[in-house]
C-alpha cells in the first residue's frame, strides 16, 4: 500500500466499515483510490527505472558494427572494400493486462469503504506480481521469439532475449575487443556453484563496458554460500560493533528491516543484493549506469498515462462504477549486454518456471 509519511492513501477507508459506499460517498472513495493509483504508479515506476528504460519504441536497431581492418598499402595502394552490418532490429511486446471489478451501484449499496480499500490492495499486490513476472521473464527467457502486435496491428516483432549465441553482431568492447555472435552467451550454468563461476558471471558483463555499476542479484537461498566465497567484503550489521583489533576498514551498513531485499556486501567491482524475486539457483548479473538499460518497457503511443495501472471507467460522472482494472505494457530486451544469468542447479542452462 502506498505510503506518505506515517499514513497511507487508503487508511481512511480501510477503518470505514458501518455504512456502504453510497451513503458514505462515490465521490470520497473514488478520490482516496485515485491518490493510491497515483502513489502506486509512481513508486513502481521509479523502482523498474534500473532496469528499464521507458519507451513507446515498437522498435529499436541494436547491436554493433562489424569490425573492419586497417590496410597497409604503398603510395599507390588501393584497399579492398569493406562493407559492415550495422546491428539487427529488436522488438518489444505491447500486453494488455486486467482484473475484473464489476463495480457497480448495486454492490455499493452492500459494500463497505473497507472492503473498497481492501480490494484494491489486492489489485495492488496482483499488478506487482504480474509486472514482476514480466521482468524475470524478459531477463531470464534465453530464446528469441516473434511477437504478433495484435493490440496494434498485427505486425510481426523480433523479441531478443540477452546475448544467446544467435549470430548477431555484438558492438566492440571498450578496448578493441571483438565477440564472436555464434558463440558468445550471458545464459551461464554450473552444476557445481563454485567462486570462479560468479567471477565468470560479472565478467560476462563487465567484459562489454568501460564504466558502469555492476550489481549481482541473488536469492536468499543463495546469501550463505556467497557470503563465504573468497573476494566477498560484506556490509555491517548496524547492531553490533566488533572489536578495534585492527586496522578498521570503512563498509556498507545492512537495512536490517527488510532482509529479503537487502544490500549484503560487495564482490569484486558488484555490489550484492538480495532480492525477492529472483528465483532459487540464479544469479544475475546486471550492469547499470550504462548508455542503456538491459530492458525497455514499452507503452501505447500518443496516450495520456499509458503504461499506469488505471481503472477503467465508462461515465466520467461516476468513475468509481468500473469493470476493470488495467495496465498496457510489455518489457522486452534492449541492451543485450547489459545483463548475464548465471543458472546453478545444473551444467546446462534451464529457464525458470515462472509465477
Amino acid at each position: 500500500m502506498p505510503n506518505f509519511g506515517t499514513l497511507s492513501t487508503l487508511d481512511t477507508l480501510a477503518t470505514i466499515n458501518n455504512t456502504n459506499v453510497i451513503d458514505y460517498g462515490e465521490d470520497r472513495v473514488w478520490q482516496a483510490i485515485q491518490d493510491s493509483l497515483d502513489a502506486h504508479n509512481a513508486i513502481l515506476r521509479e523502482q523498474l527505472a534500473q532496469f528499464c528504460d521507458f519507451t513507446a519504441d515498437r522498435l529499436r536497431r541494436y547491436g554493433g558494427p562489424a569490425t573492419m581492418d586497417m590496410e597497409e598499402v604503398d603510395e599507390f595502394g588501393t584497399p579492398s572494400a569493406q562493407k559492415i552490418t550495422a546491428g539487427a532490429n529488436v522488438g518489444f511486446p505491447l500486453r494488455l493486462y486486467e482484473i475484473g471489478v464489476q463495480w457497480t451501484r448495486k454492490y455499493f449499496q452492500n459494500a463497505t469503504p473497507s472492503e473498497m480499500a481492501a480490494q484494491f490492495i489486492a489489485v495492488e499486490d496482483a499488478d506487482v506480481r504480474r509486472v514482476s513476472r514480466e521482468v524475470k521473464r524478459a531477463l531470464l527467457h534465453p530464446t528469441n521469439l516473434t511477437f504478433e502486435d495484435r493490440l496494434v496491428d498485427h505486425v510481426s516483432l523480433p523479441v531478443k532475449a540477452l546475448i544467446n549465441a544467435d549470430s548477431a553482431v555484438l558492438p566492440v568492447g571498450p578496448n578493441g575487443e571483438t565477440f564472436d555472435g555464434s558463440t558468445h552467451t550471458h545464459y551461464l550454468a554450473t552444476a557445481s556453484f563454485v567462486v570462479a563461476d560468479l567471477n565468470s558471471l560479472l565478467d560476462t558483463v563487465v567484459e562489454h563496458y568501460g564504466a558502469g555499476q555492476p550489481l549481482l542479484l541473488i536469492n536468499k537461498a543463495q546469501e550463505a554460500t556467497i557470503r563465504a566465497f573468497t573476494g566477498f567484503v560484506g556490509y555491517l550489521d548496524p547492531r553490533v560493533i566488533g572489536p578495534i583489533t585492527a586496522t578498521q576498514t570503512r563498509t556498507g551498513q545492512l537495512d536490517m528491516i527488510n532482509v529479503n531485499n537487502q544490500a549484503i556486501g560487495v564482490f569484486g567491482a558488484a555490489e550484492v543484493w538480495v532480492k525477492p524475486w529472483v528465483p532459487a539457483s540464479y544469479v544475475i548479473a546486471l550492469m547499470t549506469g550504462s548508455a542503456a538499460k538491459p530492458l525497455a518497457l514499452r507503452t501505447r503511443r500518443g496516450t495520456a498515462g499509458a503504461g499506469a495501472l488505471a481503472l477503467e471507467f465508462e461515465d466520467e460522472d461516476h468513475p468509481l462504477r468500473a469493470r476493470v482494472f488495467s495496465r498496457e505494457y510489455g518489457i522486452g530486451v534492449w541492451n543485450r549486454t547489459a545483463a548475464a544469468v548465471l543458472y546453478t542447479g545444473g551444467g546446462a542452462y534451464v529457464e525458470p518456471t515462472l509465477t
